[in-house]
């Protein structure tokens, strides 16, 4: 198959690699793979074995203003540029707008609801608007399109009931390969025991109730630590919660190379994913608990109904809905010891398999 992929954001700069990094740098060595570099980042993080289209040069606008500064040349070039190819794989907003006023299909890998995490990036009274003005977008890239790929089957059951269109499941995955148990790095600032987030700084965790609850933990664990590590990103929530942490027990690393992951997790005892009680995070199942059931390291998460559906406590995941439930379930964590192999089946390497088979179901292939 020749493929043009729109993906999510800054294909070779953003810190954190998408989970289309992951699938079609694998299907790159059977197919063709064309991808649009979005220039967000100045920095080159990642090689890839994809072959990249620049959208522009390298961009001096936050996100907010990226996309909407340069729609018009996106979706000309887009519009262009697609009929070259036997499918367009987007997960993308605006630019997927382009891909959908032409013929060629249309695939669009469906992470999160789009129009809610755009809004994400605003303030009110402004988020509103955004999630309106994003919701019409959506709703006709989705119309428009041939297939759609999602995450969950809870996010399956809720497309089905809008749009009247083929909706296959390819979960999230983790990279065992690089993320496993290993020896932890040497932070040696860092008490006991040591409760850690791993993630980009952004509206849609809820960091901040973890660190305006934090002295109930200290309470129970004098020396423990809150290790978050991770970098603000499109917003200034990283700085929000920053402000926020006045303790000397709270420690945020900034940005880590992507290769050194597996290092910072293996010095947690629990890793967190604290989530706000939005539809986006109900539907979807991120890949932060993957990431730390690797490594052998036992999550606490907010109560997220997909998630619960995958692992349970026998596994390393417990959840919580108040403080109170947290301060019950982190003690049942502290003791849990991870069989890392509990996410085999999410590796990399099997997910690009089962998104293959979902392009190639789509397209008639």
């Amino acid at each position: 198959m020749r493929l043009l992929v729109i993906p999510t954001t800054d294909w070779l700069g953003h810190p954190v690699p998408n989970r289309l990094n992951f699938i079609f740098d694998r299907l790159a060595d059977r197919h063709e793979i064309d991808v649009c570099h979005f220039r967000i980042f100045p920095e080159k993080l990642m090689d890839t074995k994809c072959d990249l289209i620049q959208m522009d040069p390298s961009s001096k606008h936050s996100v907010k203003r990226y996309y909407i500064r340069g729609i018009y040349r996106h979706l000309k070039q887009i519009r262009d540029i697609a009929p070259n190819y036997d499918a367009v794989v987007a997960s993308n907003l605006l630019p997927t707008f382009g891909a959908s006023l032409q013929e060629t299909p249309l695939i669009i890998d469906y992470l999160d609801l789009f129009p809610q995490s755009a809004a994400a990036y605003f303030s009110p009274p402004l988020d509103t608007l955004v999630q309106s003005i994003t919701s019409l977008i959506d709703s006709c890239n989705l119309h428009s399109s041939s297939g759609i790929i999602t995450t969950s089957n809870r996010f399956k059951n809720h497309l089905l009931k809008k749009y009247d269109k083929p909706v296959y499941v390819v979960p999230n995955g983790v990279n065992t390969w690089l993320l496993k148990p290993t020896i932890s790095v040497d932070e040696p600032i860092l008490g006991s025991p040591v409760i850690g987030y791993v993630g980009s700084l952004e509206n849609w965790i809820d960091l901040e109730w973890v660190i305006r609850n934090f002295s109930h933990v200290t309470d129970l664990y004098p020396n423990a630590s809150l290790l978050i590590v991770g970098p603000g990103l499109h917003t200034t929530y990283g700085e929000k919660i920053r402000k926020m942490s006045v303790s000397d027990n709270i420690h945020f690393t900034g940005r880590i190379p992507y290769v050194k992951l597996s290092q910072y997790i293996s010095a947690m005892d629990v890793g967190l994913n604290p989530r706000k009680p939005l539809m986006m995070n109900r539907l979807t199942v991120g890949s932060k608990v993957l990431n730390y059931l690797a490594c052998g390291v036992p999550v606490l998460s907010t109560n997220m109904p997909e998630v619960e559906n995958l692992f349970g406590p026998e596994d390393g995941l417990f959840t919580y809905r108040d403080i109170d439930e947290f301060l019950s379930a982190l003690p049942k964590a502290l003791n849990t010891s991870v069989d890392p192999g509990v996410v085999k089946d999410f590796d990399w390497d099997r997910i690009a398999e089962l998104y293959e088979d979902a392009l190639i179901d789509i397209l008639g292939k």
